[in-house]
């Protein structure tokens, strides 16, 4: 089991960073929103070009040193979350972006309806132009699995019990990611444009 350079992973790195990263994602709310096998990826992606910088040593793998480098990897990245969470607010985003990756994905501006931005009373009245902006800046906050929920939800107008089917996660986190979105939007000033 001693490491080998310009080898494959060997199974005991793949445990180490699956064990470390199930910990860390259970113990902190910005990581548990992160795909698994992105984190672990991550993780191991780091290790490699660690472990290429380590002097063989034929008494045994280097267990805790890597779960030592894998620690600080994914300390690294709560980090850098919490920093660009921070900045977010400074970012804009244009109305012609895509919402996600896909080619037929909607703009931020095609999700604008003109009949909810605007309001019968005029003393309550948002301008377009100020909702749209809003609006990205929310989107922007969501993660790409919770982009794609309100597309689904949203513009196509399925049920929840296919929107779980299609993005393949059980309805009970499907509603806790509505709770999220809601959240960000609120936090945003839109809870007005959320149906209930």
């Amino acid at each position: 089991m001693a490491l080998r350079h310009g080898e494959e992973l060997q199974q005991w790195e793949i445990a180490v960073a699956k064990k470390l990263v199930g910990e860390f994602r259970r113990r902190s709310r910005r990581l548990e929103r992160e795909e698994f096998d992105d984190l672990l990826q991550e993780c191991l992606t780091h290790w490699i070009e660690v472990r290429g910088k380590l002097a063989p040593n034929a008494d045994g793998p280097p267990v805790a040193y890597m779960a030592r480098v894998v620690r600080n990897k994914l300390t690294d990245m709560l980090r850098e979350q919490g920093a660009s969470k921070r900045g977010a607010d400074f970012s804009t985003v244009s109305l012609d972006a895509a919402v996600s990756d896909s080619d037929d994905a909607p703009t931020f501006a095609d999700l604008l309806d003109a009949a909810v931005s605007s309001v019968a009373d005029e003393a309550h009245a948002i301008d377009r132009n100020d909702a749209r902006i809003d609006i990205a800046r929310a989107m922007e906050q969501l993660t790409p699995r919770q982009r794609r929920l309100c597309t689904l939800l949203g513009e196509e107008g399925i049920s929840i019990k296919e929107a779980a089917a299609r993005l393949r996660i059980p309805r009970g986190t499907l509603y806790e990611e509505i709770k999220r979105i809601r959240k960000v939007f609120a936090d945003h000033g839109l809870a007005d444009y959320l149906a209930r």
